[in-house]
């Protein structure tokens, strides 16, 4: 077998695996009619169809399900060997590409950025503002944080963190506007937007209840939306960590405390468990470990420029 045929066989598994020839050029760095011509060249050699392509078909034939369930899991376990050695290397190198929405990176992702770049010198890091994973290969992410997990096979996710969401208000909106005493009473109050969200969604008295979400102002910035809170604008939907800082401090008053509100949830997204480089898979980890210490960072948000 001649080392010609093994790249042709190595780019034929890739692109099975990432389901198309212009996914796989994201992944393999190699352009989308290299790998056609690739795949074209190995069915020559082999005598055998493997793929029926075409603009919008990328379809296994039986002869090319055999050679990929034969091959993938021989590239799979070069791979880990590849990886295990990269993973041994002192020096860390190289881009990370990040997306997440804009509060993220406010809050924490910038600041262990500069933690991270500022141990491994070698390494830069990309963040771009985003709030979901549908242009994670088109841009080359490494990592994506969002609050709605993708559905997608090839995207692998773990919870990063989950807080609980309370409405507030300061203490002058309410002498202003009165005190809701029920969910039904906000639709005429004032409410601040830091997020997409179509409805906020509550339980009272165990039983679900949804209000249309039509805010007063609307600003996709949890740390902004708090401040407009801060500032007496009007009710906010926020994490519970710092509205029990700002609520000692007299600053900002909960709104219906005996409602049920929704949680937030944060995922970290990455795109295979064997092809992640060294630099990528320890940035990863510092998140994690860095969000499993006591103090974390959800008690942070809004706590900035707000003194």
């Amino acid at each position: 077998m001649k080392a010609k045929d093994i790249s042709n066989l190595y780019l034929f598994c890739q692109s099975v695996e990432c389901g198309g020839f212009a996914a796989a050029s994201l992944k393999t760095n190699v352009s989308a009619p290299t790998l056609s011509r690739a795949v074209a060249h190995l069915e020559e050699q082999l005598s055998e169809k493997l793929v029926h392509r075409n603009a919008k078909q990328f379809q296994l034939t039986t002869a090319g399900n055999e050679y990929y369930q034969r091959f993938a899991s021989i590239f799979s376990q070069l791979d880990d060997q590849w990886i295990q050695l990269s993973n041994s290397q002192p020096v860390l190198t190289g881009e990370i590409r990040i997306s997440c929405p804009e509060p993220f990176a406010d809050y924490f992702l910038q600041q262990m950025a500069i933690d991270f770049m500022e141990m491994h010198p070698e390494v830069s890091i990309s963040i771009q503002f985003s709030s979901g994973t549908e242009r994670f290969f088109d841009e080359q992410i490494d990592l994506a944080l969002v609050t709605t997990p993708p559905h997608a096979s090839h995207l692998i996710q773990r919870r990063l963190f989950q807080s609980p969401l309370v409405l507030a208000a300061a203490p002058n909106y309410i002498d202003r506007h009165g005190m809701p005493s029920k969910v039904e009473e906000l639709i005429n109050h004032k409410l601040l937007a830091g997020n997409e969200m179509p409805y906020w969604e509550f339980k009272e008295n165990g039983t679900p209840v949804r209000i249309p979400f039509k805010p007063s102002y609307s600003v996709n910035s949890l740390r902004l939306t708090i401040e407009a809170a801060l500032a007496g604008v009007g009710i906010c939907l926020m994490p519970q960590a710092p509205f029990e800082q700002f609520a000692a401090q007299g600053k900002l008053l909960p709104i219906l405390p005996d409602v049920e509100g929704p949680t937030g949830t944060a995922y970290m997204i990455w795109a295979d468990r064997k092809l992640i480089s060294a630099r990528v898979v320890a940035f990863r980890d510092m998140i994690f470990e860095r969000f499993q210490q006591p103090s974390g960072f959800l008690s942070s948000i809004g706590t900035k420029k707000t003194d």
